[in-house]
């Protein structure tokens, strides 16, 4: 596992291992956020930037036989990784996946029932955003449901640090995601008002907390120190304290240190938006 976790296509924080964890770590609220979407038997779904496929089994198991399960991600490895989870599935919904970027979905219009998106809009800028919706909304039959979910971390914490590093870590990559132009990861909180200026009706959003305290299991304790390696790695490039750097790498080189801690918290949130394609 790379210590920023990137794909191929040089995205951060996407390559499948990471995703993985996060995933597990987060599993039961993962779950009710999928469930809530109201995927129906025999639906044609699109998982549009679906990672390594972790929410695919998920859709699969809501569409049923009779459904259409679709997976598209801009990097081959994580297409590849998909295939090879979804041919291991008895009896499943017919299934394909495709190299592609959802600005622009090699799908014909109207093709699907549900489109669903989940930690991707992160990484676009606001007129990618309003490329990706366009898109989704092209290929959607009508009446059918755009499902947008995307983490918001304002509301992380990784307790108990000292909160002065974590938060003036934290303020400095989000302001390097406004340097970079992308919504960022704290994005979810954003994307219901963001909808609505695009045209769509936003038929209910929906926040999860995620929250670990001690003794976190085996996953979520991978996960946070794979999440204090990162930040460990990118804090020598933000403008940062001497002593906040120091500080992070000597957390990186024991994390344990931290998740042995009988008040250790992990704490995030995400935001699950539905909107509906107009009839």
């Amino acid at each position: 596992m790379s210590a920023k976790n990137e794909t191929s296509t040089g995205h951060e924080a996407s390559g499948v291992d990471w995703l993985d964890l996060h995933f597990e770590s987060a599993r039961p609220e993962y779950e009710d956020a999928l469930g809530q979407v109201g995927i129906q038997p025999g639906w044609s779904v699109l998982d549009a930037g679906c990672g390594g496929g972790s929410f695919l089994p998920l859709i699969c198991s809501s569409t049923g036989s009779e459904g259409t399960v679709t997976a598209l991600d801009l990097a081959p490895e994580n297409v590849r990784r998909a295939e090879g989870m979804m041919s291991k599935v008895n009896a499943g919904p017919l299934f394909s996946a495709h190299v592609g970027s959802i600005l622009s979905l090699p799908f014909d219009d109207q093709s699907f029932d549900c489109v669903w998106s989940a930690n991707v809009m992160q990484y676009l800028t606001p007129e990618e955003f309003r490329l990706a919706t366009g898109e989704a909304i092209r290929v959607l039959k009508p009446g059918g449901i755009l499902a947008v979910k995307d983490f918001d971390s304002t509301m992380l914490q990784i307790l108990p640090m000292d909160h002065g590093v974590f938060s003036r870590f934290m303020a400095v990559r989000l302001r390097t995601f406004r340097e970079r132009g992308v919504l960022g990861t704290d994005c979810g909180s954003t994307i219901p008002a963001r909808l609505r200026d695009t045209g769509m009706d936003v038929l209910w959003r929906r926040g999860w907390l995620v929250e670990r305290w001690a003794p976190a299991g085996e996953h979520t304790r991978a996960y946070v120190r794979d999440l204090i390696a990162y930040f460990a790695t990118v804090a020598p490039d933000y403008d940062l304290p001497e002593s906040d750097r120091r500080y992070w790498k000597s957390l990186a080189e024991d994390p344990d240190s931290l998740l042995d801690q009988p008040d250790f918290c992990y704490r995030e949130f995400f935001v699950l938006t539905l909107c509906r394609r107009a009839a």
